[in-house]
């Protein structure tokens, strides 16, 4: 059986083709073999012969063994993944009547690549990743590249959660490497490394520098943890702005297709109100949770920390658009002013405008004839194309590569019938964006340029367009032009003050610029707008309390938050670095632990050296260090 990183021999040339290679090899295998060594081999061999025969019946071939591993290719990833499948239920079946002490759990590999084939070997990286991804996997599990997860699509049965990017050995590009949950009930998930889609910071890492780069790709909130060492911040109610939740509007039309439409018009009647710096609005995804949710308005104010909510529904039939609304002041649970509207619609933009404006006169809010062409203009005069954009978004939401791929194409034909949209040029971008990302580009360089070129276009054609600024904020920063990054953001933050995407954003370039305490500012207000999570800025604050020699605080934001940062590595690295600097030995060696489990490449001087201040590396390597990482 070649070795991964082997050559071709001598012999007639070799030729190339394009193979789904599975790789596999036993869990444990050196201790059994060390314990029972003649029982070890008969019940390899039993084994081996299920493997070989899950192989032939999907049409693969065993291209060799070697000890306890077999590489086998198939001229599909569906069957490699079926045979893989069957294998591990097989084997499952077979390990019950054994000891647990005589099991021989599989682990099993699976990528998509260029192979070298010479004779009856096939050799290249496409051999390489596919060894790599088995050492990812859980005993008894399935591990497969982002290769080998894209051709599949779904076309499977099979959960796929995301490990996450890893750096391996022989490799030069990090690679995402997903788990498969085959059967319901049944995780061949390793215990020990929740999954969550939003594995954003590693890629980030390799790109442009450890968490400097840690992006927001998605206009996507998180929470605010309170300081363990501080007060809490002051509520939202008391900050002498009016706090606004606009909740989902409720679809009474009766068709699931059209449920896009009333969240699209909550989330558009949110961007008009946060407009205003005169009111504080919350944004989209702190409201979503209460969507079909009956609450209190009282129940609401506490849970929110806001003092008026505005609620409605919205139905819409055939080309009339008829929708209630109502403000209420929760705090009191009075209702301040309720309308209903019936209208055609070809007028949703102008409705919105008159809904925003009803609710800020009933507020009783001045503002500036600026603010109000900011909230009022108009962006689109195709409804069509509008439509379009609120499917692409609700595809955005999802971060799943089919999702992005789907929303572009919406994106795209949003374009097609109007070419100077700036949403539409914006939310394309943000798809090139999650290309990087998530690897889901084998030409990053050019899914940057294409979000880069699409940001300046939507500038250019509205240079009021908030979320363009902040979206070129974010291609500045990988271009590691921090000084021009902090321009555009500020610029987004002045066109919408409400944002909490922006505020965070803009933590996270000050983190990068080395200013942590104006870092930990933004951040904070980002967390106070939008109260979910999101592991990025999570880790953006903890980094900036880090740098700030604020270790308590560190700890208590992933004590507080610790479910969504496990498959992430930095937020386990701050919480072993932090422990260690406040002499918490126990606690350091458990965040290694972990750490070492969802990353086991973790670069530790690659990540010290990829800030703007040196001083901040060495302060980072100084905590991991006593932590126990070399």
């Amino acid at each position: 059986m070649p070795e991964p990183g082997s050559q071709p021999g001598s012999g007639p040339a070799p030729k190339r083709r394009l193979a789904a290679i599975l790789h596999a090899d036993v869990a444990g295998y050196s201790r059994s073999m060390g314990a029972d060594e003649a029982g070890t081999h008969a019940r390899l061999m039993q084994q081996r012969a299920i493997v070989e025969d899950c192989v032939a019946r999907h049409e693969g071939r065993v291209v060799g063994t070697a000890g306890d591993a077999v590489l086998a290719e198939f001229s599909s990833v569906v069957e490699a993944l079926q045979a893989a499948v069957e294998m591990q239920a097989e084997l499952e079946v077979q390990a019950a009547a054994e000891p647990a002490e005589h099991r021989l759990p599989l682990r099993i590999g699976i990528n998509v690549g260029d192979v070298i084939v010479d004779g009856d070997d096939i050799f290249g990286d496409g051999v390489n990743v596919a060894a790599r991804v088995q050492s990812l996997a859980a005993a008894g599990g399935i591990a497969v590249s982002g290769t080998a997860r894209d051709q599949v699509g779904n076309r499977l049965d099979l959960a796929f959660h995301d490990l996450g990017l890893h750096r391996v050995k022989n490799i030069e590009e990090p690679i995402r490497v997903y788990a498969i949950d085959a059967t319901p009930g049944r995780s061949l998930v390793p215990r020990r490394r929740p999954i969550r889609r939003a594995a954003m910071l590693l890629l980030a890492l390799v790109a442009v520098g450890a968490l400097a780069l840690a992006a927001v790709w998605l206009w996507m909130p998180e929470i605010m943890p309170w300081s363990r060492q501080d007060p809490p911040p002051p509520s939202l109610v008391q900050a002498g702005r009016p706090t606004i939740a606009v909740l989902p509007f409720v679809d009474r039309s009766g068709d699931p297709d059209q449920a896009h439409f009333s969240d699209g018009v909550t989330e558009d009647v949110i961007a008009d109100l946060g407009r205003f710096s005169s009111l504080l609005v919350l944004s989209w995804n702190a409201v979503a949770p209460y969507k079909d949710r009956a609450i209190t308005p009282r129940q609401l104010s506490q849970e929110l920390d806001v003092r008026y909510v505005v609620g409605g529904t919205v139905r819409r039939e055939g080309d009339r658009l008829r929708l209630t609304v109502q403000l209420t002041d929760a705090t009191r649970g009075v209702l301040l002013w309720s309308e209903r509207y019936d209208e055609p619609v070809e007028d949703i933009f102008e409705l919105q405008n008159r809904i925003t404006q009803q609710v800020v006169a009933a507020l009783a809010v001045n503002v500036t004839q600026l603010e109000q062409e900011r909230a009022f203009g108009k962006p689109t005069a195709a409804l069509g194309a509008y439509d379009l954009v609120l499917r692409g978004r609700e595809k955005l939401y999802r971060v799943e590569r089919g999702a992005n791929l789907e929303a572009r194409a919406l994106f795209e034909r949003a374009l097609a019938l109007d070419p100077r949209y700036g949403d539409a040029l914006v939310g394309m971008a943000w798809t090139h964006m999650n290309d990087i990302n998530w690897g889901w580009s084998e030409w990053p360089g050019r899914a940057l340029a294409a979000a880069d070129e699409l940001a300046a276009r939507a500038i250019e054609l509205d240079e009021r367009n908030a979320a363009a600024h902040a979206l070129r904020a974010e291609v500045l920063r990988f271009h590691r032009n921090i000084e021009a990054a902090e321009r555009e953001i500020n610029r987004a933050i002045e066109l919408n003050p409400n944002n909490a995407t922006g505020h965070a954003l803009r933590g996270a370039i000050l983190t990068t610029a080395g200013r942590p305490e104006e870092a930990v500012t933004a951040l904070e207000l980002a967390l106070r707008l939008d109260p979910h999570p999101q592991t990025a800025w999570l880790a953006d604050l903890g980094l900036a309390y880090y740098f700030l020699s604020r270790y308590q605080d560190v700890i208590a934001l992933f004590e507080r938050y610790d479910q969504p940062t496990y498959e992430d590595p930095m937020p386990l690295a701050l919480r072993a670095a932090a422990s260690a600097q406040l002499g918490d030995e126990a606690a350091a060696a458990r965040a290694l632990a972990a750490l070492r489990r969802v990353s086991p490449f973790f670069d530790v001087r690659f990540v010290a050296a990829s800030f703007a201040d040196p001083e901040q590396g060495r302060h980072l390597l100084e905590g991991l260090r006593k932590a126990g990482l070399e």
